[in-house]
């Protein structure tokens, strides 16, 4: 399984070049043009790596970084800019930077940044009571027999652990599982039922009274617990 990695640039010539570099060096690349394009990115992929450009469109680079740092505290950022002042570096690495890499970079300089802060990045682990391994699709507890989820059931708790607040309106998150399994029918009764089944699979992992989903009325769905994600 390669791993996933976002490139958010506005300049469309560069992301590709860069896309193509990373696709070259075994990485599964995801291109955003800017916050919007890379919050879609998030709740679709298990992207663990960014690459940030700072001049974008909207919102920039540092206010990006900003937020990941509040809603995606592990995942590992390089940013990549023409800023090159002491400043600009300090600012970076203030807003939540872990690489401040000046345009032009040298490839083999910028795909060792990434190689070096995904081991990092990957061999750090938070402890929470349950995790979530997306790749193998299996939900585990410390001291009970993980559970064999759905791809679809996989990807309903990935995206709403990585939502703000855990939490997920209904429409967004049917929206979402129509694009990532476009040939499934009744998208509603199909979430409905996905979300039966994973309260269920995961009743035997969970103490009295902690419900893993719980419906929030006019809304949609939130999770009743953190949930450690392994990608």
């Amino acid at each position: 399984m390669r791993r996933e990695l976002a490139i958010v640039e506005d300049d469309a010539t560069l992301r590709e070049e860069l896309a193509y570099l990373f696709e070259e060096a075994g990485y599964q690349v995801h291109q955003a043009l800017n916050l919007d394009g890379l919050l879609d990115v998030l709740r679709l992929h298990p992207v663990r790596m960014l690459i940030l450009d700072l001049n974008l469109p909207g919102v920039s680079g540092y206010e990006i970084a900003q937020q990941l740092r509040e809603t995606h505290p592990g995942i590992g950022i390089i940013m990549l800019t023409a800023r090159s002042r002491t400043e600009d570096r300090v600012k970076g690495y203030g807003a939540g930077t872990d690489i401040y890499l000046t345009k032009p970079a040298d490839p083999l300089e910028l795909t060792a940044a990434v190689a070096s802060l995904s081991r990092r990045v990957l061999g750090e682990r938070n402890t929470h009571d349950l995790s979530l391994d997306c790749l193998q699709g299996m939900l585990r507890s410390p001291d009970q027999p993980a559970v064999e989820l759905t791809p679809a059931e996989t990807f309903i708790l990935r995206a709403l652990a990585l939502a703000p607040d855990a939490k997920l309106d209904s429409g967004e998150l049917m929206d979402l599982l129509e694009e990532k399994f476009p040939d499934r029918s009744a998208p509603r009764r199909s979430l409905e039922n996905s979300i039966s089944r994973l309260r269920g699979k995961a009743a035997g992992l969970l103490p009295d009274g902690v419900n893993l989903i719980r419906s929030v009325r006019g809304i949609g769905y939130q999770l009743g617990l953190p949930i450690q994600l392994v990608d």
